[in-house]
């Protein structure tokens, strides 16, 4: 039998992947996320009840809207879809504890700003600072709170540097400003012990998938490639493998 904590998940998942769809939309053209409600985007009709289930409303509209017709992003039920699997698995991974609670809001910051930095090349201020003082809230609920603010205050100034030095050695911008605070956002969750699994993971990450998506599109070397989702897989993984890291990472050291 399935647990029921994690069927519940499942479908607040889903709800709240809904919800993050509007943050993605809304948050980098500085608008509400609460009012108007739903409506769309080409027509600005409102969306009913009905039309605004998760996934099931998409596909028996068939991507497009009831009024206008309008193509619908694929963007939408995906995102629902991939809130509503993430939260099901943290529930199995945690089980009910503070650890879930703290784990559904982190996945959640990160999917909405990883879909934003995608779209847009932005992490906005609104929800990075913010989940700096939230991830800085659970350390002293769950964790170390100087090993957090140590997080935070290094996150941002590790970055800091390594842009300045880069940008002084080539004279062109490298990592934007919202990084820096994305990093300190994940500082302040974890503490500063993740910064250097996070900070590798998601480099790793950014040299092999930036260069795949550079070839496939046919882009230059030197054209920006957001920063922000590499930076959000390496959170997750030290979420979900940070007792399996580090055993790994001092055997390493000491070999």
């Amino acid at each position: 039998m399935i647990d029921p904590v994690i069927i519940a998940c499942a479908v607040f998942g889903l709800a709240v992947g809904s919800f993050a769809n509007v943050c993605v939309h809304r948050l980098p053209e500085k608008k509400s996320i609460i009012s108007p409600g739903s409506h769309c985007p080409a027509c600005n009709k409102p969306i009913s009840w009905h039309d605004n289930i998760p996934v099931i409303s998409f596909l028996l509209l068939k991507g497009r809207c009831r009024h206008c017709q309008a193509e619908i992003s694929l963007r939408y039920p995906l995102l629902e879809l991939f809130m509503g699997v993430s939260w099901a698995y943290l529930a199995w991974h945690f089980g009910l504890s503070a650890q879930l609670v703290m784990a559904l809001t982190l996945v959640s910051l990160l999917w909405i700003l990883s879909l934003i930095d995608l779209e847009t090349g932005l992490l906005p201020d609104v929800l990075t600072l913010p989940g700096i003082v939230v991830g800085l809230a659970f350390s002293l609920w769950l964790g170390n709170p100087v090993d957090s603010l140590i997080g935070a205050v290094a996150g941002y100034g590790v970055f800091w540097v390594v842009a300045r030095a880069f940008l002084l050695f080539t004279g062109r911008e490298g990592l934007g400003y919202g990084d820096f605070k994305l990093l300190a956002m994940l500082g302040a969750f974890f503490g500063w012990q993740a910064l250097p699994v996070i900070v590798l993971m998601a480099s790793l990450a950014g040299i092999v998938i930036g260069s795949l998506f550079l070839l496939a599109s046919g882009r230059h070397a030197r054209a920006p490639v957001p920063f922000g989702p590499f930076l959000a897989a390496g959170g997750v993984i030290w979420l979900l493998g940070w007792e399996y890291l580090m055993p790994l990472l001092a055997s390493l050291v000491s070999a």
